[in-house]
């Protein structure tokens, strides 16, 4: 062979490998020809050389000159070598011009050439030449097929050919650049088994790989593949993809990239990194096992294949869980599963990371964790503590268990990294998470650690403040008995430590405030005192609202120990600092005014009543908008009222009169202020007083009774008879029971008519006497009989009086009815007065019907005559009015005679000496004046 043969068997490569183009995965196609272009030149004893003569300079001019020799015809030998030596220089000719499109007329002739040598020397031993040159001669005119036939015959032909090796990896080549990859496969196998005889042992183990491939032969590509990369790859266990390759020989660097690549596809095929713990499982592990893993996962990656690429890393954990390397594939696990954008698949593979490397995991079997592995599980604890508390966050309703799983890592991170440059921050957020979560105290007790237990920090005031924020909140979640017990002293205590350790923080007054409310809760009244008064006395502008609340807590807890003073001037304060219109005032208010009117009751205890009164009369100096100011008030009057000073005493009630009318104390009001006026001899305002309680309905009937009749009677003594008058009449109208009192009104009503000359209201009065005496049943008295009988009495001398005046005109037959309707009515009367029985009203009463019988007769006589009567009529008329007017002038007599009979009796009184009179005076001569007066009676006798 000359030396043009080696470029052509490189050249042929080189084809070859470039038609390495379809794969069973796109983009899975191996560089084939960067991983071989580089590799030396087979060395001579491989593959020998085989030089032709030297030829001319100018190869085309040499090629000239062996078609000069074969135009003279010499003889075989000759002719055959000049054939042989112009079809080399054709080929090589060509190859220089790169075998143009005019090269194929020229080759063509060299393959004349070769097949003519064959058919004529079929036996020459030095024929594998021939066939070689015949096959690179076919194969550059393109004839792939005829050149891969070539190199069969010359293998078939010449076995033991020092050329056998190089025609089976050429035709090799050939078939894989033809897609015949079984065929292929047979023909690197051939050049394999040969060893150390060949050269082209490492290409041909190469590409008989990927012939298995190409046939999806993929275990079978895979065990080719892994003897390359385990003479390849260096010494030891691998695991970086870089890294190995790294420490491969420079001349295979390619080769050992493309062959651990072929082995990664080869595996996606099979299922991934299932497919690989199978395949392991089977045939056991290469030493560079962590490696395969490593560049599976990667190439599933390229391939965005992050589900495959993460479970292929997660088989080998599944089948090395304690492999040092286990910690570096879960790590993968969790960034493949994070490209993909997983986030929460890449939580629960952190999670797994954090339990299974957690430096107390049976993982390490009692052994230190790794500092590589603590700084990975550190980053994935504050992932996962920040994630489950970002999920909570966001839905506090239902991911409130979220919280605690934070807590939980935060917790592990403080546990495993006491030193943590974070610590601080990360104790604060345990202590955010466990609130949120509803573990309140536990948090309190976190928030406490991070502020006291650590050097000073920027978060130190902030986690004081809230811890004491929690301590709080505790103390609302517990039970009122606990609540007292311990949970609010746990939160005044971490107050005070707060305000102590912290005193410049914005909420140091705040939360001293806040615990001068609790101590006052808890009755630490003096403590509560104390803490209120550094909130009173801080220095600086110190907000409004914290020092009224600070004044509220002083005067709330000096009033619960009844230092009455003190808690007014708290109060009195607290008020100053209070917005006039805001609820709160009238609030403060009123306590500030209990704090006086206490000051009062405890005058009032000790009998000083002067004191007392004047205590309950600030109340209504000081808040006279106080809703206790009535209560007050009406004490004030009390006391007064015991010191005797009626003055003073109505004075303040008449202003709870005009200032509380609706007061439910006003009845009571009225009483003392009737009782007031009356013992200070102002009968008039008493009995004003008086008449209003008769007329309040809700008192009991009694009471309005009494107080209806000393109304009336006060109005009598006061001389204002028109209200008397009216007092009486109310209480006859309200009360005409008892009958005594009644009657009494009634008489006292009879004589106030008849002085105001009222005689309609008298007559009505001296009725209703005589009337109640007629119905009064069991209750009829003597007074009651007196009074009706001198009722009886003055209503017959009235009616008589009417009768008196009524004269009777012509015709007396029309004005007669009238006027002895007026006397029979005066009869009655007066014959209802005799009947009581008594004898001055018996006597009187007599007397008066002897008048009014008188009166008649005599207005007969003198009545008006008719006009139109003559002397003798007139007469006539005249006899007849005496007959009329005697009967009535006997009845007279008759009456008087009545008085004088009851002389014998033992009555005698004026009305028996006029009826004397008037029977003298009409009988002068009967009842003439006698020297002794029982002898002027005998007649009557």
């Amino acid at each position: 062979m000359n030396n043009r043969m080696l470029p052509f068997a490189l050249t042929a490569i080189a084809l070859a490998l470039a038609a390495c183009s379809q794969q069973p995965i796109k983009g899975s196609s191996p560089r084939i020809s960067k991983a071989i272009g580089k590799m030396d030149a087979p060395s001579q004893e491989k593959l020998p050389i085989i030089t032709s003569e030297p030829i001319a300079t100018d190869p085309q001019k040499a090629a000239d000159n062996y078609r000069a020799l074969l135009d003279l015809q010499p003889d075989l030998d000759t002719k055959a070598e000049a054939k042989r030596r112009l079809a080399d220089l054709t080929v090589q000719i060509e190859d220089s011009k790169g075998n143009v499109g005019e090269s194929n007329q020229a080759l063509k002739e060299s393959i004349k050439f070769y097949n003519e040598l064959l058919n004529d020397r079929p036996e020459d031993k030095n024929n594998d030449r021939v066939f070689y040159q015949l096959a690179r001669a076919y194969q550059n005119v393109g004839d792939v097929n005829a050149a891969i036939d070539t190199l069969r015959r010359l293998n078939e032909r010449h076995p033991d050919s020092d050329l056998s090796g190089d025609a089976h990896f050429r035709r090799a080549e050939l078939l894989f650049l033809t897609k015949r990859y079984d065929e292929a496969e047979v023909e690197y196998k051939t050049v394999m088994d040969l060893g150390d005889q060949t050269q082209f042992f490492q290409l041909s183990q190469y590409k008989y790989g990927w012939s298995q491939y190409k046939q999806s032969k993929f275990e079978e590509a895979v065990g080719t593949f892994f003897a390359i990369l385990d003479r390849e790859l260096p010494a030891g266990e691998q695991y970086e993809t870089d890294k190995a390759l790294s420490g491969v020989d420079k001349g295979k660097y390619d080769m050992a990239k493309d062959s651990l690549r072929v082995v990664t596809l080869s595996f996606v095929q099979l299922g991934g990194g299932k497919a690989l713990n199978e395949y392991l499982g089977k045939h056991g592990d290469p030493r560079y096992y962590p490696l395969v893993y490593a560049a599976l996962g990667e190439t599933l990656l390229e391939k965005e294949r992050y589900t495959d690429a993460a479970e292929t890393y997660a088989a080998f954990t599944e089948r090395y869980p304690r492999s040092p390397r286990a910690p570096a594939f879960q790590t993968r696990v969790i960034k493949a599963y994070s490209e993909g954008g997983f986030r929460d698949i890449v939580v629960r593979e952190k999670e797994r990371y954090a339990v299974n490397y957690d430096p107390a995991a049976p993982y390490w079997g009692g052994q230190p964790a790794t500092q590589e592995v603590l700084t990975e599980l550190r980053s994935h604890m504050e992932d996962l503590a920040k994630h489950y508390h970002a999920l909570a966050q966001k839905d506090p309703a239902t991911q409130k268990p979220s919280f605690l799983v934070a807590a939980k890592w935060y917790k592990r991170i403080i546990e495993v990294y006491p030193k943590d440059p974070r610590i601080t921050d990360i104790n604060f957020l345990l202590g955010d998470a466990l609130l949120d979560g509803g573990q309140t105290l536990e948090a309190a007790k976190e928030y406490s650690k991070t502020a006291y237990d650590y050097p000073p920090h920027t978060k130190s005031g902030e986690a004081a403040y809230a811890g004491v924020l929690a301590y709080q909140k505790y103390a609302k979640e517990v039970p009122p008995a606990d609540r007292a017990a311990s949970a609010l002293r746990q939160a005044i205590d971490a107050s005070l430590k707060m305000a102590d350790t912290f005193p410049g923080h914005p909420k140091t007054l705040p939360v001293l405030t806040q615990s001068a409310l609790d101590l006052y809760e808890l009755k630490g009244y003096d403590e509560a005192i104390k803490v209120a008064d550094r909130v009173i006395k801080a220095p600086g502008n110190v907000a409004q609202d914290l020092r009224r609340t600070a004044w509220s807590v002083t005067g709330d807890s000096h009033f619960a120990q009844k230092r009455y003073p003190d808690a007014e001037k708290a109060f009195a304060e607290e008020l100053k600092l209070t917005t006039p219109n805001s609820p709160a005032y009238a609030e403060v208010t009123e306590q500030l005014a209990a704090s006086i009117y206490k000051q009062g009751e405890a005058a009032r205890d000790a009998k000083d009543l002067r004191t007392a009164a004047n205590q309950f009369l600030r109340v209504g100096q000081v808040t006279p908008q106080a809703k206790i100011r009535a209560t007050a008030d009406y004490d004030a009057a009390a006391a007064l009222m015991q010191l005797e000073d009626w003055p003073k005493a109505a004075q303040v009630l008449e202003s709870f009169r005009s200032m509380f009318p609706a007061h439910a104390l006003i009845a009571d009001v009225d009483k003392k202020l009737a009782v007031a006026y009356h013992k200070d001899n102002k009968p008039a305002q008493a009995a004003a007083a008086y008449r209003r309680i008769s007329m309040r309905a809700t008192e009991a009937v009694d009471t309005r009774m009494e107080a209806a009749w000393l109304s009336a009677t006060l109005y009598d003594e006061a001389k204002m008879p028109a209200e008397t008058a009216q007092g009486y009449e109310t209480y006859v109208r309200q009360f005409p029971r008892p009958l005594a009192r009644a009657v009494d009104a009634r008489q006292r009503l009879v004589e106030l008519a008849r002085v105001r000359g009222d005689t309609t209201a008298e007559t009505l009065w001296l009725r209703e006497l005589v009337q109640a005496d007629d119905t009064a049943g069991a209750e009829r008295t003597e007074r009651t009989r007196t009074l009706a009988a001198q009722a009886s009495l003055a209503l017959g001398r009235m009616s008589a009086a009417q009768a008196k005046t009524l004269r009777l005109t012509a015709p007396v037959e029309k004005t007669l009815p009238a006027k002895k309707q007026a006397m029979e009515a005066a009869v009655q009367a007066l014959n209802k007065a005799v009947s009581y029985g008594f004898a001055e009203i018996t006597t009187a009463a007599t007397y008066e019907l002897g008048t009014l019988q008188q009166d008649f007769g005599k207005a007969l006589m003198d009545s008006e005559r008719p006009r139109n009567l003559k002397d003798l009529e007139l007469e006539q008329y005249n006899l007849l009015l005496e007959e009329q007017a005697l009967p009535f002038e006997e009845k007279a007599i008759a009456a008087w005679e009545a008085n004088l009979k009851r002389i014998p009796q033992g009555v005698y009184d004026e009305w028996v000496a006029k009826s004397a009179k008037a029977l003298a005076a009409i009988a002068p001569a009967k009842y003439g004046k006698r020297e002794k007066g029982e002898d002027r009676y005998e007649s009557l006798k």
